[in-house]
């Protein structure tokens, strides 16, 4: 069995720090292409920031808060992240939301758009590398792997207990995918629901994102018709009913109508 050794690079931009983690069955890796990559997504980073950020006033988000929408027109990143909240909110039935306080604030599906721009173009093309049989990126309790092709190495997602931390609820173990764990309500859209966290998993982070979202706030009575018609894959931990786990839109714990 060969045993891996995890070389990780923490780069501290936007409100939480982003994890790249490499998984090399070698002694070392050379230092130089960890440090030109990380370089690269540290600049990517601080393009985004200056489209992004709420605080800069010279920023296209700040901007467009402002009523000034020459962002759509100039900003390729913008554009695509602006069509990309209107996309889920219409496909989640505004259960995943990007407007708070009346402005539009798209950072509860920055993360996932973020993780996904900066893994397929900076990390994947890693696995070409000899030596680095795995590529992970996280941010928060959003992650995105893969693997090299051919090889039985399978990433670890723990899932904790959002009761208490130091309990694990689930391990998933992934070749490729992404994993977004959400249990906080975002979207001014939420129903009455005894559900305290949502777990799901997919091919993008982006994906990800938006139906963890969108499962906190759907509720226990909402959430399961959207896991069928998506044939979505997770876990809901809910206060009355548990563990609930659920694969490609079937659960045997939980009624699903499309």
């Amino acid at each position: 069995m060969i045993e891996y050794k995890y070389i990780t690079t923490v780069i501290n931009k936007f409100n939480l720090p982003l994890e790249v983690k490499l998984a090399t069955p070698k002694s070392s890796i050379d230092q130089k292409l960890i440090d030109e990559t990380t370089a690269q997504i540290t600049k990517r980073l601080e393009e985004y920031d200056e489209v992004f950020s709420i605080e800069n006033k010279n920023s296209f988000l700040y901007k467009f808060q402002n009523g000034d929408e020459t962002a759509l027109i100039v900003s390729d990143p913008f554009k695509e992240v602006y069509e990309q909240t209107i996309m889920a909110e219409q496909m989640t039935q505004h259960y995943f939301s990007s407007y708070y306080n009346g402005k539009y604030d798209p950072i509860g599906l920055l993360n996932g758009w973020t993780i996904d721009k900066l893994f397929n173009q900076y990390l994947l093309p890693l696995l070409s590398v000899d030596g680095i049989d795995g590529v992970s990126l996280r941010c928060g309790e959003e992650v995105r792997l893969a693997s090299r092709p051919n090889i039985d190495f399978r990433w670890r997602v723990a899932i904790k207990d959002p009761r208490n931390l130091n309990n694990l609820l689930a391990t998933y173990f992934l070749q490729n995918g992404a994993v977004s764990t959400s249990n906080e309500m975002k979207s001014l859209r939420n129903e009455k629901s005894k559900i305290e966290q949502v777990t799901i998993v997919s091919n993008n982070a982006l994906d990800a994102n938006i139906w963890s979202s969108a499962g906190i706030s759907a509720g226990t009575n909402k959430f399961p018709s959207f896991i069928a018609k998506y044939s979505l894959t997770g876990m809901i931990v809910d206060k009355d009913s548990g563990l609930i786990n659920f694969r490609d839109g079937f659960s045997d714990k939980i009624a699903m109508k499309k």
